[in-house]
């Protein structure tokens, strides 16, 4: 909270409490004075006002040393039924700062009003201070004054012995620095490193030559029998096209049995590729006997040109497909695997 606040709502409480002290005094003008309440009197550091208003302010302790808490109190003692304004101070009073504030506890019983403030002070400059007089304002009926109270003189000393000045006292040591570590360089530097290596891999990654995706080619299977069909597409029915169509359908078989087995068929006459066909043992003897038939008959038709009926040609053409499809190679069977049909 703001001191200043702190200070106006202290006083106006303080009011409060003189004000109902004082009407509660005038009630009680006739009941017996207690006898445990003193009755406060004029001293040196009292001052009496010509209403009857007595100011008294007093500090404990008056000689102190710089730091210290001083207690500062103001005390007001009034008739019944007047009512009482006690003074406001600031954040400070003269060279003291105030750190702390409160009202003192009112009495009980008695014919006169008292109330009064406490200030907890300090302050850090040595020297001979006098608080000026406490001045409170007042009012009884029409009547309206104000009351003076005493000047308080506190003197504050310094912590240093006698003969000592401030000359004595140096200030402390500047901070020490520590010794240089390289280890954070270290750090650094191999981080450094390690960051740059892995730009240079990234970069070279990115950009290596590029192996051109060379397209497989199909099976051979594949190859042949869409050659198959392509031919048996464009058969005819003039005696002409019979020669050609064998002399087809036989170079269709002999490329795929060399690019399925490796024997290079279509430089072979029949007899030498039969020989080289028996010798392959992934050829069996029903598919040797298959092959050498339908070679046998394409010659006749090639070279004695021999007239095959249409029956004939329809069962050259599905002993050709007959033969790819029962030694076409088969999807994890190895080079030497084929299907059966």
């Amino acid at each position: 909270m703001n001191p200043r606040l702190r200070f106006v709502l202290a006083g106006g409480s303080l009011l409060f409490v003189v004000v109902f002290t004082a009407l509660g005094g005038a009630r009680g003008q006739q009941e017996e004075r207690s006898p445990s309440t003193p009755t406060i009197t004029a001293s040196p550091q009292t001052v009496t006002s010509e209403s009857g208003v007595v100011v008294r302010a007093h500090a404990e302790p008056t000689e102190a040393t710089i730091g210290d808490r001083i207690r500062y109190t103001i005390e007001v003692e009034a008739p019944a039924g007047v009512e009482l304004t006690m003074p406001v101070l600031a954040e400070r009073i003269g060279a003291f700062e105030i750190i702390d504030f409160g009202s003192l506890p009112p009495p009980t019983g008695g014919t006169r009003a008292r109330v009064g403030a406490w200030y907890t002070l300090t302050t850090f400059e040595t020297g001979r201070y006098v608080l000026p007089a406490p001045t409170v304002q007042y009012r009884r009926g029409e009547e309206r004054g104000e009351a003076t109270g005493n000047e308080v003189t506190i003197e504050v000393r310094s912590l240093l012995p006698k003969g000592e000045t401030t000359a004595d006292i140096h200030d402390i040591k500047p901070l020490a620095l520590p010794p240089f570590d390289p280890r954070p360089l270290y750090l650094g530097a191999l981080s450094l490193a390690a960051l740059l290596a892995i730009a240079v891999g990234l970069w070279f990654v990115l950009n290596r030559p590029r192996q051109p995706y060379v397209v497989p080619p199909p099976p051979p299977d594949e190859v042949a029998f869409r050659a198959l069909d392509r031919l048996r597409a464009q058969r005819a029915g003039h005696d002409d096209w019979w020669q050609p169509y064998y002399v087809e359908l036989s170079a269709i078989v002999r490329a795929y049995i060399e690019a399925r087995f490796g024997i290079h068929a279509p430089e072979m006459t029949t007899e030498e590729f039969l020989a080289a066909a028996g010798n392959d043992t992934r050829l069996t003897p029903t598919h040797r006997n298959l092959l050498a038939e339908f070679l046998q008959q394409a010659d006749l038709v090639k070279f004695a040109r021999a007239l095959p009926s249409l029956d004939d040609a329809e069962a050259a053409y599905r002993s050709a497909r007959r033969f790819v499809e029962e030694t076409r190679l088969v999807a994890g069977a190895g080079l030497g695997g084929s299907h059966a049909a």
